[in-house]
């Protein structure tokens, strides 16, 4: 035992040695303007910030003066010409009836759903966006509405719960005596625009290399960014190769237990500050992370499971997606519950004082469940900060859940008031 735990001692120093060699060789490449670094990954996260930036090149009367050109060549990338769309006489909009970017000429109508960075669907979405069309425009035929949905790659599909009873068949969603044209378009797509467009606007640097970060953007979703492969790196995993074997299997228990360790400080740290008694602080310690595990939640005394037959909301920290997310926001207490409508939900959430601060105006939407962006995709970030400067993290961590707290006990009184009501 102790001869292997010295050849993971004299690993892992090796390893650091090597990683610092790749680390140096990093920079010397980024001074040199060798990197995949572009303003988009820092400006805002998620799909927002692909959707702004689609939506301003294809609206033809955006600020980079290239009147339709940008729409007319991504109508050729997604190979929709044949629609119909008069380009030069278009509006476009985002967030429109929470469609994320609306295309119109008064005749024909595009609706581009955007799940660039695989955003899971909302209940109805699709089918609500072609509803809004249809109801704002009595007379539109089948034939005038066109849904793009446009993902990383192929794999990732409209569900079944987004469509509503639409089927996709043959490049249509059908439904009834509703014949809808779709199109699912992904990166490439998009990336075989931004080409052709900067061959058109070669002579205007400025917005070249605007377009060309974008770009980059783009390839570093579907991992064709320009990547440094670190040849000492893979040499020393190849000699150590039983040794990186054994780390790669406890390296999920290991994640477990540290994610425990960190709830565990953050809940006893939140019992000696929150000084009222109106909070019940809950941690639960995991062995495993599922797809919504629990790690943490607080919830008003007065409102628990007791009092309304196991339905109650409350504020929970959970992993969304297994591994890849934790998040911060309000939840209900079951699925099935259908006793509070999401539209009654979300006004509730929206009108309070929870999202009227500056720090909530970047606060997302799901179908019960309003997350914190502050705290999105927090996953190993949170164990870096945490390992860095635990006292520093953990102040600072129950802090920001306090700060949320103290706007959430009004909006989760009127929540569950609303409940018990209904």
């Amino acid at each position: 035992m102790t001869e292997f735990t010295q050849k993971y001692q004299k690993f892992f120093a090796e390893f650091e040695k090597v990683y610092k060699e790749y680390e140096n060789k990093v920079k010397e490449r980024r001074a040199r303007g060798i990197h995949d670094y572009n303003v988009f990954d820092v400006l805002e996260t998620k799909e927002v910030k692909h959707s702004k930036f689609i939506a301003s090149l294809l609206d033809p009367k955006g600020l980079h003066y290239q009147g339709d050109l940008f729409l007319r060549e991504f109508i050729n990338a997604c190979g929709v010409s044949d629609f119909g769309l008069d380009t030069s006489n278009v509006q476009v909009f985002r967030e429109y009836e929470n469609i994320d970017i609306y295309i119109t000429d008064g005749n024909k109508h595009i609706i581009i759903e955007n799940k660039i960075c695989d955003a899971n669907d909302q209940d109805k979405q699709i089918y609500r966006y072609i509803e809004t069309i249809k109801n704002e425009n009595s007379s539109l035929d089948n034939d005038g509405i066109l849904v793009l949905y446009l993902t990383p790659n192929f794999d990732k599909t409209p569900s079944q719960k987004s469509l509503n009873g639409f089927e996709i068949k043959d490049g249509f969603l059908e439904k009834d005596n509703d014949k809808i044209r779709y199109k699912h378009i992904v990166c490439d797509h998009i990336l075989k625009w931004l080409d052709k467009v900067k061959i058109e606007i070669v002579n205007l640097t400025d917005l070249n290399v605007i377009i060309t970060q974008y770009e980059k953007a783009v390839k570093n979703l579907i991992n064709k960014g320009e990547k440094m492969e670190n040849n000492l790196i893979i040499e020393q995993i190849k000699e150590n190769y039983k040794l990186c074997a054994a780390i790669h299997d406890n390296f999920k228990s290991a994640k477990i237990n540290l994610l425990n360790e960190l709830f565990s400080k953050v809940t006893e740290t939140l019992k000696e500050t929150i000084k009222t008694d109106d909070w019940e602080i809950e941690f639960h310690e995991i062995t495993e992370i599922t797809k919504y595990t629990k790690f943490f939640y607080t919830k008003l005394k007065e409102y628990n499971e007791k009092n309304h037959d196991g339905n109650y909301i409350y504020y929970c920290i959970e992993s969304q997606n297994g591994y890849n997310n934790i998040i911060f926001g309000i939840v209900r207490s079951n699925e099935k519950m259908d006793k509070l409508n999401n539209d009654c939900f979300r006004d509730i959430v929206q009108e309070s004082n929870y999202c009227k601060s500056k720090r909530w105006k970047s606060s997302e939407w799901w179908a019960w469940y309003y997350c914190n962006e502050k705290f999105r995709d927090a996953d190993d970030n949170l164990i870096l900060e945490y390992l860095s400067n635990e006292k520093l993290f953990i102040s600072k961590i129950v802090k920001d859940i306090c700060d949320d707290l103290e706007k959430l006990k009004d909006v989760l009184e009127k929540l569950n008031k609303t409940l018990i009501e209904q």
